[in-house]
């Protein structure tokens, strides 16, 4: 998956990080990986500019003439013509993702308020949910993943009531800021390529914010993954299995998808990604693992299989 941010340096520093924007690698490098991005780097705020050229000005005042005598020579047309017997004016119907998207997305609050539920569709295993030059568009929960609840020192990521063992190799929460509809987010992740991450997360979804129940919000979150800043030239979703599962007794629901990329920037296939939801006994959210490894990856797939069945509800 690849997403602006702050990466281990592919340069080969030990402990320096480098900002990539989604385009390119920033000169700047920091050791602080939780900074925000240097300055003039594409997707940081720049100084706007005071000035409108006289150029811009002529263009915009004949715009505006043009769009006056439009205007007017419709007015004149209907006046002449009367109206048309029969004809009715209709509005396009929408089309709808697995969330309901009739009202904007909710900003954090000490006090959630309650969001419009979403209904997910889901698709059948083995075929493609989707499919076209970009993701279809999902109005996810804006969560607050950098909050974080008091977790225990013991060799595993924590977070929303679940946990998996740190995995060798992997960096600790470089890109839980990317899980933006999520709290409470623990994460490992290990640079692929040049602007490709394999990564391994867990944290809380809210009830408050649409997630239901553990089947409804593993589809839920599998739609936001899709429709993220992680897969730049989204081309198609595929389902590989979806099934109902308990970690510590406690149930659950998962599901494992193969997500492609069109972005001639990278030179893999897409992620293999898995999603595990699970009821951990709050009345108030639900624990939220997810994974993603390069499609093809042998060795990382067979990680994905342990750090899954290595689940713990804590």
């Amino acid at each position: 998956m690849s997403m602006p941010g702050w990466y281990p340096d592919p340069a080969g520093q030990p402990g320096r990080f480098r900002y990539w924007d989604g385009q390119g690698w920033s000169a700047q490098t920091t050791d602080n990986p939780q900074g925000p991005p240097p300055a003039g780097q594409v997707g940081a705020a720049g100084p706007a500019s005071g000035r409108k050229s006289a150029k811009g000005w002529v263009i915009g005042v004949a715009a505006l003439l043009l769009v006056m005598v439009i205007v007017i020579g419709v007015f004149a047309a209907n006046a002449l013509l009367g109206p048309r017997g029969g004809q009715t004016v209709g509005t396009p119907s929408a089309t709808r993702s697995g969330w309901d998207d009739s009202s904007p997305t909710q900003t954090p609050s000490a006090t959630p308020t309650p969001s419009p539920t979403p209904t997910p569709s889901p698709t059948p295993s083995g075929t493609p949910s989707s499919s076209g030059s970009q993701a279809p568009p999902v109005a996810c929960p804006q969560g607050d993943p950098s909050f974080r609840n008091t977790h225990p020192n013991d060799g595993r990521i924590h977070g929303g009531g679940l946990s998996f063992a740190k995995i060798p190799g992997f960096t600790d929460g470089t890109s839980a800021s990317g899980i933006s509809w999520a709290y409470d987010v623990g994460a490992q992740q290990k640079s692929i390529s040049a602007n490709w991450i394999s990564l391994f997360a867990v944290g809380t979804l809210r009830i408050a914010d649409g997630f239901t129940d553990p089947q409804q919000g593993a589809e839920a979150v599998m739609q936001c993954m899709a429709s993220s800043g992680f897969y730049r030239g989204f081309s198609s979703r595929t389902d590989l299995s979806s099934r109902a599962v308990t970690v510590a007794g406690k149930k659950g629901f998962a599901i494992r998808s193969e997500i492609r990329v069109d972005d001639p920037t990278v030179d893999l296939e897409g992620d293999v990604v898995e999603v595990v939801v699970v009821d951990v006994g709050s009345p108030e959210a639900l624990g939220m693992f997810l994974g993603a490894v390069p499609i093809g990856d042998a060795k990382l797939i067979k990680q994905l299989d342990r750090t899954v069945a290595d689940l713990k509800a804590s």
